[in-house]
């Protein structure tokens, strides 16, 4: 178990993960950086904004050509490590991914062992995230009783939507009249056994799915469970860049390259997400997502 993805048994010619995975990275920046001058353009500085649509429209431009796009990478990282350190120490999972792949591609190059390189790193990093989370969830303790979730149920209405299966109606009025938050608001508790049961499959899933993924016996069907985690965690989260750059990290461990073919899907899906963001687009379906 040196490797997750060993250079002898599993190293092929010609791989090209590291190209796509490259392209797709850019991709999901300039997609992010737009979506987020679209949706908060208000809460934003003048020049803030300035330095954002100008990454974005420099790392747009890179993605149509392969020498450009180390480059443009290069470019994207001072914003990149500036957003870590303005949310530092409460930065998110999704923007610590962003910026290791960041720095992982900026050191690859694009050779056979390059190749290789870079999927032990991803490897590694799919599982330590699907442990790291499913732990944290479970050392805080907040998902036991289900009380961080229904906080979520108070302040969204698409968490309302999806755990009206499992709650009660008589408890999402309760808890929605706590909307907005305020000091004393409370009790979270709901009884339900169906949705505390849900809501620890939640760290549990996330744990078994990085343990199943260490052992190559069980590495085919932890990566099928993963994803399918991933799916479940995303139609209530609906946080759609993360969920999408980590279905590409976790395609590290198929045995050729399935991130190309994730390009064209997360291309039309991000370009949606923009348009929807866009005054003379407002005739669209907007979905509920979290950039």
């Amino acid at each position: 178990m040196n490797h997750l993805y060993d250079r002898e048994r599993d190293g092929f010619a010609g791989d090209t993960i590291v190209r796509s995975m490259r392209l797709l990275l850019l991709i999901h920046l300039a997609a992010g950086h737009l979506v987020r001058h679209g949706t908060w353009a208000n809460d934003l500085s003048q020049s803030w904004r300035a330095v954002t649509m100008g990454t974005a429209l420099v790392v747009c431009i890179a993605t149509f050509r392969t020498r450009w796009q180390r480059l443009a990478l290069l470019i994207a990282l001072p914003l990149q490590l500036y957003q870590v350190y303005e949310k530092f120490p409460a930065v998110a999972n999704h923007l610590w991914v962003e910026t290791l792949l960041l720095l992982a591609l900026l050191l690859v190059a694009e050779s056979d062992d390059d190749n290789v390189l870079y999927r032990q790193f991803a490897c590694w990093l799919a599982v330590i995230v699907f442990f790291y989370s499913g732990l944290q969830k479970f050392w805080y303790g907040t998902y036991f009783d289900g009380q961080y979730l229904a906080t979520k149920i108070a302040l969204f209405e698409h968490y309302r939507v999806f755990f009206a299966w499992f709650v009660p109606a008589e408890d999402i009025a309760r808890l929605q009249s706590y909307a907005p938050l305020y000091a004393g608001a409370g009790p979270f508790r709901i009884e339900s056994l169906s949705y505390l049961i849900v809501v620890n499959l939640v760290w549990i899933t996330e744990i078994v799915a990085a343990l199943l993924l260490l052992f190559r016996r069980t590495r085919f069907w932890g990566l099928v469970f993963g994803l399918l985690v991933i799916l479940g965690i995303e139609l209530v989260a609906r946080e759609v860049f993360f969920g999408v750059l980590y279905v590409a990290v976790c395609l590290a461990f198929l045995r050729r390259d399935g991130v190309r073919w994730l390009i064209p899907a997360a291309a039309a899906l991000y370009v949606y997400l923009i348009l929807t963001t866009i005054e003379a687009f407002d005739w669209l379906p907007t979905p509920v997502f979290y950039p």
